[in-house]
């Protein structure tokens, strides 16, 4: 059923968000001429690498944005830097959970360097299950941001390492103890309404 419901889901959203979706890709080809999607690797369900689909939005190339918060400010985009603030640069992850790679519920599909953090049981149970593109700390943990908030290079790393990804890792947990389609529905609609009113 979890199946279904990702393949309609997404589906009926990718044909909602396609007008837009074209107009921005049409903006990131004019300003930089280059791709419109960039390819950066995710860890997927039992370890499986994963090349996830999102806009280009840094001069950079994909596996160079593999850090967290992506990359720094001065190779950003204009447009790219309008898209992380809407919040929008990852709409074309809805291509991901159509393939199969992703749901739209479940454990954050986090950066292969970040997973070999895991303790080994965390990292088993965890990647029992397909990542999805909302998750319980997607609608509960508001406190990441400030966290990382004027932090850079090593600094930025070992904050996200040990104080931020052993928060998301308990969250990550929770969700795979109490999965279900009500939560999944509480996840879904909460994301959303945080998304439109952000």
């Amino acid at each position: 059923m979890k199946r279904s419901v990702d393949v309609v889901l997404s589906l009926l959203a990718m044909l909602v968000l396609m007008p837009f979706a074209i107009l921005i890709a049409l903006c990131i080809w004019l300003e930089s001429r280059g791709p419109v999607l960039a390819r950066p690797h995710r860890v997927g369900r039992h370890g499986r690498m994963v090349k996830v689909f999102e806009f280009h939005t840094a001069v950079t190339e994909p596996d160079a944005m593999e850090m967290v918060g992506g990359c720094h400010d001065e190779q950003v985009t204009r447009v790219g830097g309008v898209l992380r603030r809407l919040g929008i640069a990852q709409w074309p992850l809805l291509m991901n959970v159509l393939r199969g790679d992703l749901s739209l519920v479940g454990p954050r599909a986090e950066l292969p360097r970040y997973v070999g953090c895991y303790p080994t049981e965390d990292r088993k149970l965890i990647l029992s299950i397909k990542p999805g593109l909302a998750d319980l700390a997607t609608i509960e943990f508001t406190d990441e941001k400030r966290m990382l908030a004027g932090l850079e290079g090593d600094e930025l790393e070992q904050a996200y390492v040990e104080q931020v990804l052993p928060i998301r890792l308990n969250y990550a947990k929770r969700y795979v103890a109490e999965r279900g389609f009500w939560l999944d529905t509480r996840i879904l609609f909460l994301g959303f309404a945080r998304g439109f009113l952000r």
